[in-house]
């Protein structure tokens, strides 16, 4: 199951992860999702087009079309599960519905003209219960919603017994603790973004069918958890023609390209990158140890995952990206490749002339801005920084 706003960016290489990710969830068996408000981001025929290829259902119960108020696929399903054997039930009846956040600035027009928008989350949800306590046995609300927002519909909407939720990083205890992750006799959990964690949770039932009690367990898909085949394929297959599309883009702009007509130089800029190599003259001790770390070869991981021109990855793997002057791509500026002095200490075209107002003055806690947990998740500063360091130490005071 996944709680929805899974979809990519508002550009091409965000419309191919989505398409990948679609056939990611059906390799990996997914049975319902919610469509939330940033599947539609692409368009709703580019919506159909993918729900058609989905081997499961999507469920959204307030996303509407503005002109009758329906919704644009079933607001839930419900599902027969049968239970382990020596349980005091044979199966259970399980629906899921699918809500996301009002959002009152949100919509969206068809080729045809039709509108689609949001309606109240608390107020669709109180008008399905009925029924829903009629059909299933355990009612779970796939939730796009704030965490504050899923613990007030459990407050005001009874007879939830599961809010599996997703809203950015947010993430909820794993037990039972009272007004956080229990409210009533409904349970909630939420555990991140990205798909960098793997929440499961086992429900316990009585002879009732109704749920007795509850385990949760947020696991972090770190690099311990081998690989599957198939879908390391799926990903690297997408990795590649992301990668592919940004080289095809960064050429067409390329003005060193085969048969570009060369034009005017542009006017320097103030403070410009002049490359590790520059400063190395001045600096031969500190260039001979930079040459030995890892930052030194950074871009080369790039090349070799493919991810070259991905502009999420680039930034940290080169100097200036973004900025005047800095990295554009690794045939106009090959200089400029590689985690280089003026990564941490800034450019370097005034220097020497700036050294005594104090030029190029960092600190390891600038480390953290590419050592993310999300990029860098083995970072230790207290075994890499040692690796890196080209400074004199502390001396203790007399």
């Amino acid at each position: 199951m996944d709680a929805g706003d899974f979809t990519g960016d508002l550009d091409d290489p965000g419309r191919m992860q989505t398409d990948a990710l679609i056939e990611g969830m059906n390799a990996l068996g997914y049975a319902v999702v919610h469509m939330s408000q940033r599947e539609l981001s692409h368009g709703y025929d580019e919506f159909i087009k993918r729900r058609d290829r989905a081997q499961f259902d999507f469920v959204s119960a307030n996303i509407v079309w503005q002109d009758s108020g329906e919704t644009l696929v079933e607001p839930y399903v419900i599902r027969q599960v049968e239970l382990r054997e020596g349980a005091r039930s044979r199966s259970a009846r399980i629906a899921f519905l699918g809500l996301t956040r009002n959002n009152p600035a949100f919509l969206q027009t068809t080729a045809d003209g039709r509108r689609i928008v949001t309606i109240d989350p608390l107020v669709v949800a109180d008008r399905q219960m009925p029924a829903l306590k009629k059909k299933a046995d355990v009612v779970v609300v796939l939730a796009s919603l704030d965490l504050d927002e899923s613990r007030t519909l459990a407050r005001r909407v009874p007879g939830i017994d599961l809010i599996l939720g997703g809203n950015g990083g947010q993430r909820t205890r794993t037990d039972d603790f009272p007004e956080d992750t229990q409210i009533g006799r409904t349970r909630i959990m939420y555990v991140g973004d990205q798909g960098k964690d793997l929440g499961e949770a086992r429900l316990f039932f009585g002879a009732d069918r109704r749920i007795a009690s509850t385990q949760r367990s947020s696991i972090p898909l770190t690099r311990e958890w081998p690989e599957d085949p198939a879908l390391a394929g799926l990903m690297e297959r997408a990795k590649v023609a992301v990668n592919e599309h940004n080289r095809a883009r960064a050429e067409a702009v390329n003005p060193f390209r085969e048969g570009t007509r060369a034009s005017a130089p542009s006017p320097p800029v103030e403070h410009a990158y002049k490359g590790s190599e520059h400063c190395g003259s001045c600096h031969p001790k500190e260039f001979a140890l930079w040459k030995g770390t890892g930052h030194a070869r950074a871009f080369n991981t790039l090349t070799g995952a493919h991810q070259d021109f991905n502009p999420k990855c680039v930034g940290c793997h080169t100097v200036g990206y973004g900025r005047p002057g800095g990295f554009t791509n690794a045939k106009a500026s090959p200089e400029l490749v590689d985690v280089g002095c003026e990564s941490c200490h800034g450019p370097g075209s005034r220097h020497p002339e700036t050294i005594g107002g104090g030029f190029g003055r960092t600190d390891t806690a600038f480390c953290v801005t590419c050592h993310t947990r999300e990029n860098s998740p083995e970072f230790d500063p207290a075994t890499y920084i040692p690796r890196v360091r080209h400074w004199p130490e502390p001396q203790a005071p007399n």
